[in-house]
C-alpha cells in the first residue's frame, strides 16, 4: 500500500513538475511576444511620425515669371513643413530641358550666389529686400522669390558652355519645348515644375 502511495505521489509530482514547465514556457512565450508586439508598436511610431514629417515638409511652386530677356526666370515659392526651419545651402535645384536627344542642365544651392541675380542674390523672403543676402534658413509658413539661370553646369554662372541660355525663357519659347525645374530638400523630398512659355516678355507668366 506505501509503496503504491509512493508512486501515486511520484506521478503526482511529475505531473506538478510538467504543469509548472508548461505555464513558465506560456509566460515566457507571453513576455517574448508582448516584447515583440512593443517593438513593433514603438517602430510603427517612429515611422509614422517620419512619414508624417517627411509628408509635411514640401516645396509649394506658387508661380512664375520671365524675369529677362535672354535666360531667366523668376519664381515664387513657399516652404512647407511641421515648423522645421531648413538650411538653404542645402537646398539643391536643377534646370534641365531636352533638345535633339540632347539633355542641358543648369544645377547648384539656393545658398550659392548667383551672377545673374540682382546682387547674386538667388532667394530672398516676399517682403524683404534682396539687398539683405540670402537667408540663412527657410522658415516654414514663408513665401520666397528665386531667380533661376538658364546655361549648363552648376557654380556662380555655369560652365559657359553653348548654348549658354540652355532651358532659359528664350530658349524653350523659340525652340518649342518645355523646362523642367526641381528643388531637392535636404531629407530627400523633391519637387519638380514643368515651364512653358507661351508669351515670350519679361513680366509674363510661365505655366
Amino acid at each position: 500500500m506505501k509503496n503504491e502511495r509512493d508512486e501515486l505521489a511520484q506521478v503526482g509530482i511529475g505531473a506538478m513538475i510538467v504543469f509548472i514547465g508548461a505555464l513558465l514556457a506560456v509566460t515566457s512565450s507571453a513576455y517574448v511576444m508582448i516584447q515583440g508586439l512593443e517593438k513593433i508598436g514603438q517602430t510603427t511610431q517612429e515611422t509614422v511620425s517620419v512619414a508624417t514629417k517627411e509628408a509635411h515638409t514640401q516645396i509649394i511652386f506658387v508661380g512664375g515669371w520671365v524675369d529677362d530677356h535672354f535666360d531667366d526666370y523668376l519664381f515664387m515659392i513657399e516652404y512647407q513643413s511641421l515648423g522645421t526651419e531648413v538650411v538653404t545651402s542645402e537646398i539643391g535645384y536643377v534646370l534641365w530641358c531636352e533638345l535633339n536627344d540632347n539633355i542641358y542642365r543648369r544645377y547648384g544651392y539656393l545658398g550659392e550666389p548667383l551672377a545673374s541675380a540682382p546682387d547674386d542674390v538667388t532667394i530672398w523672403a516676399v517682403g524683404d529686400d534682396y539687398a539683405d543676402g540670402i537667408p540663412e534658413t527657410l522658415e516654414s509658413g514663408k513665401r520666397y522669390f528665386v531667380i533661376a539661370d538658364g546655361g549648363r553646369g552648376g557654380g556662380s554662372a555655369g560652365d559657359g558652355g553653348a548654348p549658354s541660355d540652355a532651358c532659359g525663357p528664350e530658349f524653350i519659347f523659340t525652340e518649342g519645348i518645355k523646362a523642367y525645374y526641381s528643388i531637392y530638400l535636404p531629407n530627400g523630398g523633391h519637387t519638380t515644375q514643368e515651364l512653358q512659355v507661351n508669351t515670350f516678355a519679361v513680366g509674363e507668366s510661365v505655366t
